[in-house]
């Protein structure tokens, strides 16, 4: 009887080194197959890919730069053209005020002549008188 649990200890032993065995076996078919699944390009695809996308994405940029850059350019003309255009509303109303104010001036300068006229006149009737 010591004999037989003997063998069935050592059958139990190598069953589970067997087992672990077989686990392990597959186990390592399993990643293997997994690591060949999933492995990318070799290095020569994968530059490849890499130098397509990064040309894309280069592509993207330029044309969205591109369209920014025309947006900005034409908001900038738009702005340039309204500040010229009121610049030249404030030139002529500043000369218009000021052609007012020399008009005025001048028609000042006018009534001082004719008041004079009229002081120089008036003086020299009472002498002659």
């Amino acid at each position: 009887m010591a004999s037989r649990e003997m063998n069935g200890k050592e059958d139990a032993k190598t069953s589970n080194s067997r087992d672990f065995f077989v686990g392990a076996f597959i186990g390592a078919l399993a990643g293997a197959a997994a690591a060949l699944l999933l492995t990318p390009k070799s290095g020569k695809d994968l530059r490849s890919t890499i130098d397509g996308q990064t040309s894309q994405l280069k592509d993207r940029a330029l044309y969205k730069s591109n369209g920014l850059a025309s947006v900005v350019k034409e908001k900038a003309n738009t702005v340039a053209h309204n500040v010229t255009q009121q610049s030249n509303e404030l030139i002529q109303k500043v000369r218009g005020s000021v052609r007012e104010e020399d008009n005025n001036f001048g028609d000042e300068i006018q009534r001082k002549l004719e008041e004079t006229q009229r002081a120089f006149d008036e003086t020299e009737q009472k002498l002659n008188h």
